[in-house]
């Protein structure tokens, strides 16, 4: 349905079986609220991959070494324990932030408040990364206080930032539309739903697209630009953000939930995981006490635990798709680049993820539909886990294929005679990265719109900030696994993570491919 068919439409009913059967269904428009809302979040991964892309250098390599950029001179060592911290540290604080949004500030505060933490960080982390200051001595202490307070920011801002979005659509209701031609539509909440996850995933795919190039900041003016602008990203930002607050819809938050979740959960352990025993008849009849809670509130944590059930596989799941960032970064520099740095290729990703949403939403969704297969998050999410398990193999495959190309075979780059990369072309790696991309957009955005969609009314932050914290979780799995990551034995590692993604995707639609 077209702009103009919205702004003309005439009159519109509750949907009948029959309706809903028959007729066509389309999106509803996206509320300005919720367009305020992606564009901040867009901005914020701007931020986010502007300052850590030229990260590790900064940490790593001497001022004094003019072939490399770099301040601190760290050692590899540290910029990668540093860098780890980061990441550890960002998707494991949203559940503290989580508990805050729910149950004191909201997502709107939060996400405010968050943000200014993070401006000062970036503050921080670019004052500090001035050749004058840095080489007084500040460059390591300024790093560490920046990538703490940063590190909470981030936490803000990803507890909140969908729950917030989401929450613009309460308006949206299923109906049916009679257009000015008499034409009949469903405007189905489902699939507006559905397309504001995919406009979101698309707007932050592009941010981080673009953030990428504060590396040739790096390069031409030194880190102290790099960092520069990223904080001119995320300040303006942060303002037009909250100068929308009027426009937002609120919801209401349920002061106290954190200490009731908490005694809740520790009542349910206390009695063999039985969230019964928590409940006000039990602890009246079993233990002559009164709670703070009632069996709605029970129900509402029940709701929330199971809603996180699917959360289990993702640990995995973003194992093998932060490889694009490590071990397939250095399996391009054992191929012919023809001049292309090595650690470019990853921005395959984001350049198909930014390809690919628009396909999978105008096209392949609706298309879905047609053939009875309902798009739904449980469904999209396991054809997005086998997608990843695909590209696991293929780099299996190609990691073989390099292995067997002269002139150093198994050995890349370290041969006795004429060591370099392979004779092996870095453009078989494309195949690597559509499938990733197609994978991940597939499981990424509707595993967000499955935990807001499960999560009850007052927990919606912190299903949406569990969720994220699964990605700590494979960054310590990346760190468990990574002295496997060396030749010979790439092959077997990239195989492994392509099994191990495979018997999780059919383990998982087995249990949650029918679930609403």
């Amino acid at each position: 349905m077209s702009d103009n068919e919205k702004a003309q439409a005439t009159t519109t009913s509750e949907p009948s079986d029959e309706e809903l059967e028959s007729l066509r269904h389309v999106p509803d428009g996206i509320p300005l609220a919720a367009w305020l809302v992606m564009l901040f979040a867009g901005a914020e991964r701007f931020t986010y991959t502007g300052f850590t892309a030229p990260l590790q250098n900064y940490i790593q390599n001497p001022r004094s070494d003019s072939s490399l950029p770099g301040a601190l001179g760290q050692g590899q060592a540290i910029a990668t324990a540093l860098n780890c911290f980061l990441n550890v540290f960002s998707y494991v604080s949203p559940i503290g932030a989580a508990a805050v949004a729910d149950g004191y500030l909201g997502p709107f505060l939060t996400i405010t408040y968050s943000a200014v933490i993070y401006i000062i960080g970036l503050i921080i982390l670019f004052v500090t990364s001035i050749p004058s200051v840095s080489e007084d001595g500040a460059g390591l202490g300024g790093l560490i206080a920046s990538l703490v307070l940063i590190g909470l920011g981030i936490g803000g801002i990803k507890s909140s930032v969908i729950p917030l979005m989401v929450d613009q659509l309460t308006a949206v209701k299923t109906r049916v539309k009679t257009l000015p031609n008499g034409d009949k539509v469903v405007v189905d909440r489902d699939i507006t739903v559905r397309r504001i996850y995919s406009i979101y995933y698309w707007v932050i795919n592009l941010g981080g697209l673009v953030g990428m190039l504060t590396t040739l900041l790096e390069k031409k003016r030194g880190f102290w630009a790099a960092f520069l602008l990223p904080l001119c990203s995320l300040a303006p930002a942060v303002i037009v953000f909250a100068l929308g607050r009027s426009k937002y819809i609120h919801q209401k938050r349920e002061k106290g939930m954190l200490p009731n979740l908490m005694k809740v959960l520790g009542l349910a352990v206390k009695g063999g995981f039985n969230l019964d025993n928590a409940k006000q008849s039990y602890q009246a009849a079993k233990h002559n006490r009164s709670v703070d809670w009632d069996d709605d509130f029970i129900s509402h944590v029940r709701q929330a635990v199971h809603s996180c059930r699917v959360a289990l596989i993702y640990p995995i799941v973003w194992l093998c798709f932060s490889q694009n960032q490590t071990n397939l970064v250095s399996q391009a520099a054992d191929m012919l680049t023809y001049g292309i740095p090595n650690d470019m290729i990853a921005m395959l990703n984001p350049i198909c993820v930014i390809i690919i949403v628009p396909i999978l939403d105008k096209l392949v969704y609706p298309a879905m539909k047609q053939m009875g297969l309902e798009p739904r998050p449980t469904v999209r999410m396991t054809i997005g886990f086998l997608f990843t398990a695909a590209s696991m193999a293929i780099a299996a495959g190609i990691q073989q294929l390099v292995y067997t190309s002269p002139p150093c075979y198994d050995k890349p780059q370290h041969c006795s005679e004429n060591p370099g990369p392979n004779r092996v072309s870095v453009a078989l790696q494309i195949p690597i990265y559509v499938a990733g991309a197609i994978g991940e957009v597939f499981f990424s955005a509707s595993g967000s719109e499955f935990a807001y969609s499960q999560a009850p009314p007052g927990m919606k932050s912190i299903v949406q900030a569990i969720f994220a914290s699964t990605f700590a979780v494979s960054s310590l799995l990346g760190l468990a696994v990574s002295p496997a990551a060396k030749d010979p034995n790439l092959v077997i590692m990239f195989a492994a993570f392509a099994g191990a993604m495979f018997v999780s995707s059919i383990i998982f639609a087995l249990f949650f491919w029918k679930l609403r």
